[in-house]
């Protein structure tokens, strides 16, 4: 796999092959990239050093080829179509059905036909303020301008093509509609699921004559002159060389890819709970038509809800839809401590703040939720949104008790990540943590909850619930994450932007495949609503430039 070098114009992210007897260049970089299929019967390959080169099955022409269809790519496709060109859009999916923005629940944005009903309205200028303000201008500010700018137009497209929408304003999912935040108020929750949902966007790229191509693979750049001139792609049928004057990298980021999570997170490992498709193809592809990867590499801290990869499923998001209750401990505002048995934040954040708590759980490997026989009771026997400070939470679990919590304990305990034992320092024990600091850390706990004061990380009191009662509950949880948020440097218009700074020619990306997130991450949805919108932007420059 291409080694990523963050400042480099050289290697193989900068060279160029010469096309030789009617074969295009292919940099031998991305022969790893999202699986490479075996050498087709029939094909010739030739060597030249460290490149090889071999016949593709057929080779077709496009104006613009989106990498991706999902949220961003779909918007790219339609962008660059609706304004004359032609255009290819392929995905590793078998259909629309399968793509990502098929599971999503909603995109912010401003500027929408719905949008402008809110009863409180506010524009562009008003979310550049809002953002920046509780970020420290940390954004791509040239490239969040052009996005919040198409958002509004790239819900309208959609809703062209028959998408339904609740809006936040209406649904109140966050409190009062009459007081909400800024931050939610944008929010465009889909109206419809699954294979409804995937009919439209398939309509949206029927409606712009865009040539969807499923069940196809990115492999590798094809460079002529240093210059990217196409991706060769793969399926379980053929190989083809998509030669293009325009690319559009749309391919969701890099979560599914163990080393490039390895490699952006020093070592970490993060759950994924999004598209199993995202394996950095898009990135990895710009890097070898030298692009050059910007600053800002973060996990979404999107809607946390319990993570762990021993567990079946790896992660808990809603109830009652076969995951593990357990898992949901570490987010209940009660002790959480890290691999050395020592606390590391406030747990009232990831309680209060659940939508962006997991881009600060991050930076532990591992880390541990405890908890006693009577919290557990109470988990057992209370509606679980008593536990729960986040609002929208707050409504997605109102009524429901978690009254199996002890039969799903036992479960997990069996796949390998909980465990309770009648002394602390035997629960300590299980995960390897040190039983003397462990017990330590408990005790001044429960000190500080008798007092009912955390002088540590001052959690509210409200958390403050001692750990006194045996047997203890421990749960080990990870990282996780919907999406990567760091890609590849872009100018305004989301084209590609190399080591010296200049824009690389005919090479635009958007989505998760580009730098454009805030972190923290700051707009509830935004994550899909800058994908939206960052696509529409990418596919109508591609078309321009050509």
């Amino acid at each position: 796999m291409l080694e990523n070098k963050e400042a480099s114009g050289t290697g193989l992210s900068r060279r160029s092959f010469l096309a030789g007897a009617g074969l295009l260049a292919v940099s031998v970089a991305g022969a790893g990239i999202a699986g490479c299929s075996a050498k087709p019967e029939g094909a010739q390959v030739a060597h030249a050093g460290t490149s090889a080169k071999k016949r593709a099955d057929r080779t077709v022409e496009t104006d613009v080829l989106v990498v991706g269809l999902g949220a961003s790519g779909l918007l790219a496709a339609y962008g660059a179509a609706a304004k004359g060109a032609k255009v290819i859009a392929i995905d590793t999916a078998e259909n629309m059905s399968g793509t990502t923005n098929v599971r999503t629940s909603g995109a912010w944005a401003v500027g929408s036909e719905l949008q402008k009903k809110d009863p409180r309205p506010f524009g562009i200028r008003d979310a550049m303020n809002h953002v920046n303000e509780k970020t420290n201008y940390v954004a791509n500010q040239k490239a969040m301008r052009a996005i919040l700018g198409a958002g509004g137009r790239a819900i309208d497209a959609l809703s062209s093509a028959g998408m339904k929408w609740r809006m936040e304003y209406e649904a109140g999912l966050f409190g009062d509609p009459a007081t909400a935040e800024l931050t939610v108020r944008g929010i465009h929750w889909y109206g419809f699921k699954g294979d409804e949902r995937a009919a439209v966007f398939q309509k949206l790229a029927d409606m712009a004559g865009v040539e969807c191509m499923f069940s196809t693979t990115a492999e590798s750049a094809l460079l002529e002159d240093g210059k990217l001139v196409g991706v060769r792609c793969s399926s379980k049928r053929e190989t083809v060389d998509i030669l293009a004057k325009a690319t559009v990298m749309a391919a969701g980021g890099f979560l599914s890819n163990p080393e490039m999570v390895a490699e952006y997170f020093a070592g970490g490992d993060i759950v994924n709970m999004g598209s199993q498709n995202s394996t950095g193809a898009g990135i990895r592809l710009a890097i070898e038509a030298g692009a050059q990867t910007g600053m800002n590499f973060s996990v979404s801290g999107g809607e946390y809800g319990g993570a762990n990869k021993q567990a079946t499923p790896t992660f808990a998001f809603r109830p009652n839809t076969g995951t593990n209750d357990a898992m949901r401990l570490p987010v209940f505002g009660g002790l959480l401590v890290d691999a050395e048995g020592r606390r590391f934040i406030d747990e009232g954040f990831a309680n209060e703040r659940a939508m962006f708590a997991g881009e600060s759980l991050i930076r532990e490997r591992f880390y541990y939720a405890v908890a006693d026989r009577s919290f557990i009771e109470r988990l057992a026997t209370e509606p679980v949104s008593n536990f729960y400070g986040d609002e929208r939470m707050k409504g997605m679990f109102a009524g429901i008790v978690l009254s199996e919590i002890e039969k799903h304990f036992d479960e997990a305990i069996k796949q390998g990540w909980a465990f309770k034992a009648d002394t602390i320092e035997a629960l300590a024990a299980k995960f390897g943590q040190d039983p003397t600091k462990f017990a330590e850390t408990i005790a001044q706990y429960n000190e500080y909850c008798a007092k009912g004061e955390d002088k540590f990380f001052f959690k509210d009191k409200k958390f403050l619930q001692p750990l006194s009662r045996a047997p203890y509950y421990i749960v080990q949880s990870q990282a996780s994450g919907w999406v990567s948020l760091g890609g590849i440097k872009t100018n305004a218009s989301l084209q590609a932007l190399g080591s010296d700074g200049q824009p690389v020619p005919s090479l635009f990306v958007a989505g998760a495949d580009a730098d454009i997130f805030t972190t923290p991450l700051y707009l509830t949805a935004s994550e899909n609503g800058f994908s939206l919108a960052s696509g529409l932007v990418a596919g109508e420059a591609a078309a321009d430039s050509v």
